[in-house]
This record gives C-alpha cells, structure tokens and sequence, in this order.
C-alpha cells in the first residue's frame, strides 16, 4: 500500500522509497506480504545500526524509528521507561498527530504524508501552479503507464470542453472479469484497466485524456491540424447515410479509415520534411503517439458515440424533443412548428375558458369562493394537495430539467446541447440550427417555469374542484408533447437520425470553416511562411479559398485525386448510371438523404438554397486540388528550438516559458474546484453568471462583430436574452410557487377559523 510505504518506511531507505513512489504512484490493489515486510523492516534496521554504531546519531529529515528515538533520550535523560510518554509530548509540541499505540515496525513520516496529500489533493491549484513550456512536452520513451503523476495534460470535462490541468494520481483497478483465486492465474497481472486523477477531479478514463496542444504545436508546428481539416472534410465525403452500405455511418471504422489517411499524408512526397521531425529518434515512440493520440479525438468520439450505449444512450434518454433534432440538422421545420403552435396556444385557451372564481388579479390567490360555500372545502382542499404535489415534485424537477438543458449533467442530451453550445460559441452553426438551438432551450426552461407559473394561478381560481385535477393534467400533457412526439414509433425508433445528426455537429465544430473560407485568416491560424503565402494564394485563386462549389465538383471527378479503390467506385457508378440500373447506382454512388424532404424541396424550388443533405453539408469544401497546395505549407519547427544542443533531453530553455496574459497557452483554464463533486455546478454557475451579467452576450456580440457576420450581430442579442430569460425565470419560480403556496395555505386556515 502506498500509504503503508509512506508512515512506515525505514529511515535509511526514504529517499530511494520516495522516488519509486513519485516515479509510479499506482495504487495497487494487491496487499503487500506483511511477513516479508517486516522481515526487511528488521533487515534494514540492523544494517543501520552496524553502519552508524551510535544508536542515538541523528538521522536527516528527522527520521527516526522508535526504537532509536528512545534509545537516543535514554541516553540522554536516563529515564527509559518514560520514552513513550516523551515521544507522543514531542509530537503535540510540533502540533503533528499523536498515536497512543505507537507503531514498532518504523517511524511516523509527517513530512512526506503532507507533502503527498498537498500533490494529489491540491487547493487553489491553477493560481498556483502554473505550468512551463517545457512541462506540456511528452516525448521520449512510453512510460510503463499512459501518464504519471506529475504530468500535464488536456482534460475532456462534462461540458466536452478540454481543459489545462497536471494528473495528481495514477489508480490501477484488475478487470472484473478477472479471478484471483484461478490457479491458471497464480504468478500473472491482470490487464490492468488505469484511471487518473486531475487536479481535483477524480476517476478520469484515458480516452478523456489527451497530449496539451499547446506542447504538440511546439513540437511538430501546426501542420497536424491542417490535415484534420482535411480528414474531416474527406470522412463527410465517405460517410453515408445508408442502412447496409459498408460506409454507412453506423458500420463504418471511422478511427480505421482516417488512420489510412494519416498514413497517405505522412508518405505524401511533399511531406518528407514533416516525416524527419516525426521519426527524429529523441521524440520517440511515446511522443508520435501523443501526437496521433490528440488529433484523432474527434473521431475516437464518432465512433463512441455509435458504439457506447451506456454513456450516449439516446433511446433511454426521454429529453430529446423535436427542437433537438432542428437544433442538429437546421431543418425539418414543420413538426417542431406545430409543436410550439400547439404548446403555446393550449394553455391560451386554458386560461380563456377557465370558470374562474375572480378575475380580479389583486385577489388571484385567495381559494374563496362567497358564491359556492357548499363546494369551498373541496375545492380548497383539491388546491392545497395539488400544490404538495408540486412542491415536493414540479419544483425539483424543473430545476434538474434546467440543469440538463444548460448545464454539464452527464446524461447523453446534456452532452449533445455541450456539443451544440460550442458550435454556437465558435458560430459555426447554421441559421436552423441557431433557431433549433435556441428554441429547445427556452422551451425546456423558460416555458416551463411559465407554464407551470400559469396553471399555479388556474388552480387556486377554479370553481371546481374536478377541474383543477383536469387542468393539471392538460398542462403536463402539453409540457411533454415535444418529447413525446420523439418517442413515438413513427418518428426515429432507433435514434439513427439522431446518432448522425451528433455525428454531424462533431464534424461540424471540429472544422473552422471560417479558417478554410479565407487565406489571410488560414496564414494566421496554421502558421505559413511568408514566403510561400503569395505562391499558394496565386495558385488558388477565387474569393473563398478553399470553398467553391465548381473547383469541387470538378475535383470529384479527377482520378488523380482519387485512391485506387475511389476509382474503382467511381467507374463502377459511371457504368452503373449510364446503364440506368437503379440499385447498383445506390450502391457505387453516393446519394442524397434529408431528414425533411417537404422543407428541402420548398427550399430549393421557391428559393434556391436547399442544402447537400446528410453528410454532404461541406461538398463545396471538397476542393481536392486547392488542398493539395496548402496541406504541406505549414512551417515546421526547428528541432534545436525544442532539445538541448548536447542531446540531453529538452532545452532548458523551455523552464522560461509560461503562460501569461501576452502569452496564453491553448486550452489553458483558471477554473479552481475544490471538490470534484462541485466541478458541474461550478462550469454551471459561472456559466450562468456570465449570462446574467450579459457578458456572455457582449461576447457573442463582440465576436460576430470581428467576423463581419451580420446576421449573428442582429439574431445573437435576441437568441441570448431568451436565455437570461430562462435564467432568470429560473430563479424566481422557485419563489414564485413557495409565496402562492403560504398565500394558499394562511387564506385556507384564515377561512376556517
């Protein structure tokens, strides 16, 4: 047990026990031999007095064991028989713990328990520990595990944001399915299954876990990343839509087929240079492998997304409504305008055709009736048990709804609104989308703190005590209608809409299109040399760089830009559609597919802007020939920048390099959590902060601003006061129903006296 290792080590030992500790930091979940231990312990404690021959020689740091510390105040004192007594006075002198059975087998290490306390359990970590240039560099040899203690990393937070922070703990746990009592696996390890700890959150898997980019641009220069550009838009290009197609977006590797890309972009001719620096033996194996390892994130996460069911279970998961599927695809907008037509205008007529007692709003929460008094008590009792019901229920549930709908929760919806919410923040979104976006959340939070706020009032002004319960259940049934639609049988049964729609917006958010629709901002981002920026833009040509609808569709069909199982495809199609047969041009060419086909049409016919369809948002994109000259432009770093000049490892050089506010680093945060169980309210507080102060708004303002958009400088303001209006509906509801209930309950109780 590290524990163990740390309060009981012999004293002569501590430092070699100490690195072995730092250097590893595993919990181990096989118990030590306490028969062996303590053989050792007596070994190592008769080699030190046969070294020092003075049993009361002071030892360094203080570290004694208790059979020298009192050998060493007999000696001093005379008094042995009060050595116990003297060493616990010791201790409370030094304010340190006391122990009234004192341990025989070694000494009570404070200094180095504290010390290890402080590294895994930090406070105030960020503001304190700021890490170095030369920190966020993995290269050399693979550790014997991923990462140690110690290291800095990128940490993929509950809200799908990745975030700075130094792993503080290693945790090694045996399979489950592994039998320690099997006589097959007496003398053999497990495969061990690692979870680290991060600052201060805790039982994170590897796979949330990833090499600080800040460290990996250093490194290899921003090349890596133009060529995620790429992957994606060539992934969009061979995903399908198809149920039994081979790239059906359910049955495709992913991981498999941009790993071959990565490989054709490595031995590309053009990239010999790249290839050098990513073989230099002093990066190593761990270090390429902390490179590949960060870039292919976003597509580790397609495939998760199709085959984790437990963390991305969209079937189980009851809040996804119509207005997450606009919030994904931008279309089908039928269904979800009805739905708010149907939703909104209910409770109108609710409230229109309601026999209530007094329409004076003065008098709206008192349940009299001076009309009535033979039905009074029913009626005053009906009111009373629905508002305990609300208050025990509706309360709760809409302040865990709103949680769900805003903030980092957990649950597969909360992640796809993570997803959508940086899409919106990078504004990369497209206007259905932004619509969708916003309206699934005001029809989650602020509707349904209104909704409620109004059937309260119906309730305690109803002439009849059936139609309280009646009214109740007309607003829960409007409350859920969104929902429900989703899971009925007609709508996405297997959630494959919704599943590509997720795979979408991965692809959509990973891709900076504003980058690749203009050559002065793609120099700035991915670091091109001067001298090659005017060669490549005279090359390529056109308004929108990268983007042209004509270079693309002229690209997809030159061969030279095609593998050689492309073209086998593409001649396969020509003969399949100049033949006309209809099922083998569904098989070898790539066809169109709308979530809603009556929109798209009315689009296109009426006003020429329908869309590609399922992963075809970004054929224009698919410029084969422009990408080829800006692939390999990026410039590489120097490797003298990077190692030391004699070979010893990393130049020292790097120690000076921190982040500041001249010099920030990528994805580093200042966000400190104290426990990890507060780290999802923290993002969702600070989140909401930022909301009600309008800073979030300025923002987005500020941002849409830079960029020239218009649109977003006009719709942003609008989009983000609906939310302060979810926030702070929030916040008064709560209130709101507590006051109407006590109002309730004292005019029940002054009726009855």
């Amino acid at each position: 047990s590290q524990i163990e290792d740390i309060r009981m080590e012999p004293a002569t030992n501590n430092e070699e026990r100490s690195e072995a500790i730092s250097a590893n930091n595993v919990t181990d979940s096989i118990p030590e031999n306490p028969e062996n231990e303590s053989n050792n312990e007596e070994s190592e404690s008769s080699e030190r007095v046969e070294e020092t021959g003075v049993a009361n020689e002071t030892l360094d740091e203080g570290e004694v064991t208790e059979a020298e510390g009192s050998s060493a105040r007999n000696a001093e004192t005379g008094e042995a028989n009060e050595t116990s007594k003297t060493e616990n006075q010791s201790l409370v002198n030094s304010e340190r713990p006391s122990y009234v059975n004192a341990r025989n087998r070694g000494s009570f290490n404070y200094e180095k328990i504290e010390r290890k306390i402080e590294e895994e359990f930090p406070e105030d970590f960020m503001t304190t520990q700021v890490p170095t240039l030369k920190e966020l560099i993995h290269v050399g040899e693979a550790p014997a595990t991923h990462y140690k203690q110690g290291d800095w990393v990128e940490v993929r937070g509950p809200d799908m944001v990745w975030r700075l922070d130094r792993i503080t703990r290693v945790v090694k746990i045996a399979p489950d399915d592994w039998d320690w009592n099997d006589p097959l696996n007496e003398g053999k390890d497990p495969t061990w299954i690692f979870s680290y700890h991060a600052g201060n959150t805790r039982d994170i898997c590897e796979k949330d876990l990833r090499a600080p980019e800040e460290g990996l641009l250093h490194v290899f220069g921003s090349r890596p990343w133009v060529w995620q550009q790429w992957a994606c838009i060539k992934l969009e290009n061979a995903l399908r839509f198809q149920r039994g197609h081979e790239n059906d977006f359910m049955t495709m590797d992913v991981q498999k087929y941009v790993a071959e890309l990565w490989e054709q972009w490595m031995n590309h001719p053009s990239n010999a240079d790249f290839k050098t620096v990513f073989q230099d033996e002093r990066i190593g194996d761990f270090g390429r492998a902390e490179l590949v390892g960060h870039i292919m994130k976003p597509f580790e996460l397609i495939d998760e997304i199709k085959e984790d069911k437990e963390k991305w279970n969209f079937i189980e998961d009851n809040n996804m409504s119509v207005y997450t599927y606009l919030s994904l695809f931008g279309s089908g907008w039928i269904v979800p305008v009805v739905m708010a037509a149907i939703q909104i205008a209910i409770p109108i007529l609710l409230l229109r055709t309601s026999d209530l007692r007094d329409k004076n709003f003065s008098n709206a929460f008192r349940v009299r009736d001076h009309e009535q008094n033979e039905d009074l008590d029913n009626i005053q009792g009906m009111a009373i048990t629905v508002l305990i019901l609300y208050l025990f229920r509706v309360v709760p549930e809409t302040i865990v709804n709103f949680f769900r709908a805003v903030g980092p929760s957990g649950s597969a919806y909360s992640r796809i609104m993570s997803l959508r919410e940086k899409l919106w923040v990078q504004q990369e979104d497209r206007v259905g989308q932004m619509i969708g976006y916003k309206a699934d959340i005001f029809m989650n939070t602020f509707f349904v703190c209104f909704l409620y706020g109004v059937n309260v009032f119906i309730i305690v002004n109803t002439s009849d005590a059936l139609d309280v319960i009646l009214n109740s259940l007309a607003f829960e049934f409007v409350l859920k209608l969104d929902e429900e639609v989703v899971s009925s049988s007609w709508w996405d049964p297997h959630r494959r809409w919704l599943t590509a729609g997720s795979i979408e917006v991965i692809i959509q958010y990973t891709l900076e299109t504003r980058f690749l629709k203009s050559a002065t901002h793609f120099w700035r981002k991915y670091d091109i040399p001067l001298g090659r920026k005017s060669l490549v833009q005279n090359d390529i040509g056109g308004s929108n760089f990268l983007k042209d609808t004509r270079c693309a569709s002229r690209d997809s069909e030159d061969a030279k830009f095609m593998t050689e199982d492309e073209k086998k495809i593409f001649d396969f199609a020509y003969v399949a559609k100049k033949n006309g047969h209809k099922h083998a041009i569904s098989e070898y060419s790539k066809g169109t597919v709308h979530f809603d086909r009556t929109f798209n049409f009315i689009l296109t016919f009426f006003f020429a802007a329908g869309d590609g369809g399922m992963f075809n948002r970004f054929s224009s994109y698919r410029t084969w020939s422009r990408w080829e000259k800006v692939l390999f432009v990026s410039d590489i770093p120097e490797m003298s920048s990077v190692f030391a000049a004699d070979g010893s490892g990393l130049s020292d050089a790097l120690d000076n390099v921190k982040h500041s506010d001249g010099n920030e680093f990528a994805n580093f945060s200042s966000i400190d959590i104290e426990d990890d169980k507060n780290f999802k309210l923290e993002l969702f507080w600070r989140h909401g902060i930022d909301i009600l102060t309008f800073r979030y708004m300025f923002d987005g303002i500020k941002r849409a601003w830079e960029r020239k958009d218009f649109f977003r400088l006009f719709f942003n303001p609008f989009a983000d006061f609906t939310l302060w209006l979810a926030y702070a509906a929030q916040i008064i509801f709560p209130f709101y129903f507590c006051a109407v209930f006590v109002a309730v309950f004292i005019d029940v109780v002054t009726d009855s006296s």
